[in-house]
């Protein structure tokens, strides 16, 4: 890691663009930090309601969060209103997006607003120790690789209504006590409390970084200066927060069900198998930061060539004591996390989230000291070459994505205009197979409807003759789901759904059971009405 300071000439005519940049980053740090902030928040914001519902966790935790407020349980997380096993985390994400609902309504937007604020927390916390132990412009320009990063705005990230955004901002802020742990006790409580709130928010994702403050207090010798009294404060403080909610689980479930497949599934068994699809093999964390942040890893190697370069002594002078101190941290944070994740069976490249603020600051540093060995004509040059262009790169990159690849498509925005149709179709909707997540989050959390779900061969659950029924057509041509008589009133309908009023779901069923083709329908119709006018003659 190098971590240095360009000391660019006072003259426009000897450092040119570059020492006016420099020169306007320090003189002008407070405007242009709040403009860094206003960059990131275009970028989370940019088009965010309008973004695609992903089917997986983002979808399930806005149904969860949704039934949360419905019930108002906060302990036992509900999916379909069955407890939920599928996501087992604890219920402080679920807290956060049940409070946005209950605030401002349920939409796309509120069900990200709580990753999109943390979010911009994690960009001003970055910049924040960037500038306590580096400087003004290695904070700025670390700023920036974050607001900018495609890793962490894209899948699981800023723009998406997953918990990694807020467990990054909670992970970043307990790195900031780390150096100074040791000179009071309440950072040692404000540590454990932060490390608290990250367990009840993601459980055992914390394990990382108390393992780099465990090595950061060992490798710097501050562990001596620790206070016994203090620890024990603080392991208090982590075990009464954890085990007032676990206990309180317990309780509501009446057994220990819910805790046991937490530590079974979330700890041993992503760390012993795979158990979700992945890019799973040694390296693929270092192969996925070289793409999701890319381009900042070269620039990270090219700045430990030009400190190996410089040699010890020079680095040590340039660095200062703050900066020194603060270079076995950031190589602790990176490497921990890394090595980590590594050695266990299941990977997803938002495990690694929690990182990129510390590759950010490294690369910042990497930039200056770049920049350093480049003569001052030269370095308008360099900085246009090795960090503005690689940004506008990284922009569209990010742009790209969010305006174009995540765009909402079409099905969902069909599925959300039912809502404007309630009136017409009432309170409850059938479903002819069982719903996706996030047909599921924006039928029942968005448009309010109660949908009665099927299984794909014969009447949902519950229904009632008078419910229209919902009909996925891709479903229904491949054979696996409910296919409505043409005859049937056609209430809606789009590329990708279907919605009826009057479906004889029974007739369809029995079509199914008895393994009938589709043309045969009409068929069993007369024969069950011949058998009704012979009951009714014979009743005559």
């Amino acid at each position: 890691m190098i971590i240095a300071d360009i000391r660019l000439s006072a003259s426009p005519r000897e450092g040119g663009f570059a020492a006016w940049l420099g020169r306007l980053a320090v003189r002008q740090y407070a405007l242009c930090a709040l403009l860094v902030l206003l960059f990131a928040a275009f970028n989370v914001f940019m088009g965010l309601s309008e973004s695609r519902i992903d089917d997986s966790d983002e979808a399930r935790y806005g149904v969860s969060a949704y039934e949360m407020v419905q019930s108002r349980s906060l302990v036992v997380t509900t999916y379909g209103g069955m407890p939920e096993y599928w996501n087992l985390k604890p219920p402080l994400g679920y807290w956060l997006i049940a409070l946005s609902f209950y605030l401002f309504g349920v939409s796309p937007l509120t069900l990200r607003l709580p990753a999109a604020l943390f979010a911009l927390g994690t960009v001003a916390l970055t910049m924040a120790l960037c500038r306590r132990y580096l400087n003004r412009r290695a904070a700025l320009a670390a700023g920036l690789m974050v607001a900018t990063a495609f890793g962490f705005f894209s899948h699981h990230g800023a723009r998406s209504g997953d918990l990694d955004s807020a467990l990054t901002f909670l992970l970043v802020l307990a790195v900031s006590l780390i150096p100074r742990l040791a000179d009071s006790p309440g950072r040692v409580i404000g540590f454990s409390a932060l490390l608290a709130a990250g367990f009840l928010l993601k459980s055992f994702a914390i394990l990382p970084i108390l393992l780099v403050a465990l090595l950061y207090l060992a490798w710097t010798g501050s562990w001596r200066r620790l206070r016994p009294a203090a620890c024990l404060a603080g392991a208090a403080l982590f075990l009464a927060v954890v085990g007032s909610w676990a206990l309180a689980r317990w309780r509501a479930d009446g057994s220990p069900y819910f805790l046991q497949r937490m530590v079974g599934e979330d700890l041993l068994a992503r760390s012993l198998r795979e158990i979700d699809k992945g890019r799973s093999y040694p390296l693929s964390y270092v192969v996925s930061l070289f793409d999701r942040f890319a381009p900042w890893p070269l620039l990270i190697l090219g700045g430990l060539f030009t400190a190996g370069a410089a040699g010890r002594g020079r680095l040590r002078a340039v660095l200062g004591s703050r900066g020194f101190r603060m270079a076995p941290l950031l190589a602790l944070w990176i490497a921990v996390p890394l090595v980590l994740f590594s050695i266990a069976r299941t990977h997803h490249h938002w495990y690694l989230d929690p990182v990129y603020p510390a590759l950010a600051m490294m690369a910042a540093g990497s930039l200056l000291a770049v920049l350093r060995r480049v003569s001052p004509a030269r370095r308008g040059a360099a900085l246009f070459a090795c960090f503005l262009l690689p940004l506008v790169f990284c922009e569209a990159r990010l742009l790209l994505r969010a305006l174009v690849r995540d765009r909402m498509p079409d099905s969902q925005r069909f599925l959300l205009s039912l809502a404007g149709r309630r009136a017409e179709l009432g309170p409850d909707l059938r479903a002819a197979v069982p719903l996706y997540h996030s047909e599921r989050f924006i039928l029942e959390a968005m448009d309010g409807f109660r949908v009665a779900e099927g299984t794909g061969y014969g009447p949902p659950f519950g229904a009632t003759p008078d419910m229209p029924l919902l009909v996925r057509k891709a479903a229904a041509a491949k054979g696996n789901g409910l296919r409505p008589d043409p005859d049937d009133d056609l209430l809606a309908e789009s590329k990708a759904y279907s919605v009826y009023g009057n479906s004889n779901l029974d007739l369809e069923a029995m079509r199914l059971r008895l393994n009938l083709p589709e043309g045969r329908r009409h068929l069993l119709r007369s024969l069950l009405l011949r058998r009704h006018r012979g009951r009714l003659g014979r009743g005559a």
